[in-house]
């Protein structure tokens, strides 16, 4: 198994979606990359953070698609140009939270990093339909929690799937299909079923550094 640390590694301090957090994740020999969320901003910015509100991670309130960046700079929210920024080889798996998001300005700015292992994903098939054709230089994905909203995955490099809608049929399908498995959803220590086939398939993403238990 490899693993992704879910919006950074989080340790020695270190919060969510931070530049630390990420920098951890690459110091790290556990971890095969990580994973972040972006959205934009009333001035049209690409910045680090998972909810729409800024609430939760600043002292301040308010939608984030209503904030200026330079607002949200001083609150310690990074652009995602800042993480592409950083220097690794590693697996940078960005999700995409707004689904308006100006896709066209993202992209121009993604390409910019082409010789990054960038990783693009989120759980609209439509948004990410959109971005199918940048495959040559990005790989695409969708995460699901349940597998109903599309007959045909082929034209996706990998999969984001919920823990819990594991089988062994599931990961096989894909994985015969050339298509990388991606589980999320992980908070405590991993308990596979002893028949489960697939476990050094898969790509976990993780909020820790977890424990196989047996």
């Amino acid at each position: 198994m490899k693993y992704i640390a879910h919006r950074g590694y989080r340790e020695g301090g270190s919060k969510e979606n931070q530049i630390s957090s990420f920098q951890n994740a690459i110091n790290d020999n556990y971890f095969s990359g990580f994973e972040l969320d972006i959205r934009e901003t009333k001035d049209k910015k690409i910045v680090v953070i998972h909810d729409p509100f800024i609430d939760r991670v600043t002292p301040k309130s308010g939608l984030v698609k209503h904030q200026n960046y330079k607002k949200l700079k001083k609150l310690g929210i990074p652009l995602l140009e800042d993480v592409l920024k950083l220097k690794t080889d590693k697996i940078i798996m960005i999700e995409i939270k707004d689904y308006k998001m100006n896709l066209n300005k993202l992209i121009k700015l993604l390409l910019k990093y082409k010789n990054k292992k960038i990783y693009l994903v989120s759980f609209s098939n439509e948004v990410m339909k959109k971005l199918i054709k940048y495959r040559q230089y990005f790989k695409i994905g969708v995460f699901n929690m349940v597998i109903n909203s599309e007959k045909n995955y082929d034209n996706y490099d990998f999969i984001g799937l919920y823990k819990n809608i594991l089988t062994n049929e599931l990961v096989k399908y894909f994985l015969d299909h050339n298509i990388k498995v991606f589980v999320w959803g992980l908070n405590d220590n991993i308990n596979f079923d002893q028949n489960f086939k697939y476990q050094k398939d898969l790509y976990l993403i993780v909020n820790k550094k977890l424990t196989l238990l047996k």
